[in-house]
C-alpha cells in the first residue's frame, strides 16, 4: 500500500483540495498559478489512482461526492502536517519568529489581544499576529489558521482545546432606560425595549440563574444585530436593555453610561477554549503564541 502511494504526486492533492475549497477548478487553477488543464489533469490522476468519482460535475458547477468529502478531510490534515514540517524546519535556525494567525469573535479579538500583544513584544519582538474577527466557526483543520478562541463549545472533536476560563452575560441599560422601564425580576424584561444579539430575527431567550435556579424568559426587540459592539453602543444611546459578556462594559459601567440591573442574577457560564490542531505545538512560534495565551487570558478574564 506504501508503494501504490507514491504514485500520488503531492501537487495533485494540493490541486484537489483547492478546487473543493473553491468550488471550482477556474478559481483553483487562479489560486495555484496554474493553467485549467493542469489542475484538471491532477483531479482526473488522484480519480484514477482511488478508482471512484471525486466530484459531481454539473453545468457549472463541482460537488464532492461523499468519498471524495472523505478524503479531502484526509487531504486536508496532510497538507496541514506538510506546512508544520516547513515551518519547524524553519524555525530551527531562526527561533520564535513570523505571524500567528488567530480567529475569535470580534470583541473578544480585542480583549484577547490586549494581553497577548504586550506580552509578545516583551518576551518574542520576532512574533507578530494576524487576526480573524468571526462570529462563524473556522475551519480549523485549514493551514491557514494557527489558533482560535472558542466561546461556549466546541463542535470539532479532532482539535486540542484548553478551558482557559468563563464568560458571563450581564443585563445594562443606560440610566434612563432603567429608570423609565425598571425590572425587578427576569420576567418584567418581557415588557421592556430589548436589544438582541440575532442575525435575522427580533425574538429570541435570555437565561437568568440565581442561587441555582434558572429562569428563562422570552424576549422580542425593536433591534436585532449580530453584532456585541454595536449592542454596546445602542444601549449606551439608550435604546434598550442588553445582554452583554463582562468584558466589554468596565468603561461604561464606570463613566455611568451603562447601569448593571437585575444584578444578582447572572447568566450561565460560557467556556472560553485554546484551540488548535495535534502537533501545532511543535511549530515555536504557535507553541509560544499558546503558552501566551494560556499565561494571559485566565488573569485577564478573571480580572475584567
Amino acid at each position: 500500500m506504501v508503494q501504490n502511494i507514491r504514485t500520488i504526486g503531492f501537487p495533485a492533492l494540493l490541486s484537489f483540495h483547492t478546487v473543493a475549497r473553491l468550488g471550482g477548478v477556474t478559481a483553483a487553477a487562479v489560486h495555484l498559478g496554474m493553467v485549467k488543464s493542469g489542475v484538471s489533469r491532477h483531479v482526473a490522476q488522484l480519480e484514477d489512482h482511488f478508482g471512484v468519482r471525486l466530484f459531481e460535475r454539473g453545468a457549472r458547477t463541482l460537488k464532492l461526492t461523499p468519498i471524495g468529502e472523505t478524503l479531502n478531510q484526509r487531504i486536508r490534515s496532510i497538507l496541514a502536517e506538510v506546512d508544520l514540517l516547513e515551518d519547524i524546519a524553519r524555525e530551527e535556525s531562526s527561533g520564535v519568529v513570523g505571524a500567528v494567525t488567530v480567529v475569535t469573535t470580534p470583541e473578544f479579538s480585542g480583549f484577547a489581544m490586549s494581553a497577548l500583544l504586550p506580552a509578545a513584544l516583551e518576551r518574542h519582538p520576532g512574533l507578530s499576529f494576524v487576526v480573524r474577527p468571526a462570529y462563524e466557526f473556522e475551519d480549523m483543520q485549514d493551514p491557514g489558521v494557527d489558533l482560535a478562541f472558542r466561546i461556549g463549545s466546541i463542535v470539532d472533536d479532532r482539535l486540542v482545546a484548553i478551558n482557559l476560563g468563563d464568560v458571563q452575560l450581564f443585563l445594562v441599560a443606560s440610566p434612563n432606560i432603567a429608570k423609565q422601564y425598571p425590572v425587578k425580576h427576569p420576567e418584567d424584561m418581557q415588557n421592556t425595549p430589548c436589544l438582541v444579539f440575532h442575525g435575522s430575527q427580533r425574538d429570541g431567550s435570555w437565561t437568568f440563574i440565581r442561587d441555582g435556579e434558572q429562569i428563562q424568559v422570552e424576549i422580542k426587540g425593536k433591534i436585532a444585530v449580530r453584532s456585541f459592539k454595536v449592542l454596546l453602543d445602542l444601549a449606551i444611546a439608550g435604546h434598550g436593555y442588553a445582554f452583554l459578556p463582562h468584558f466589554m462594559l468596565k468603561e461604561a459601567l464606570e463613566s455611568g453610561k451603562l447601569v448593571t440591573c437585575l444584578s444578582s442574577y447572572r447568566s450561565r457560564p460560557y467556556p472560553v477554549y485554546l484551540t488548535f490542531r495535534p502537533g501545532a505545538r511543535r511549530v515555536a512560534r504557535i507553541d509560544a503564541a499558546l503558552s501566551l495565551a494560556e499565561e494571559t487570558i485566565p488573569k485577564l478574564l478573571r480580572s475584567s
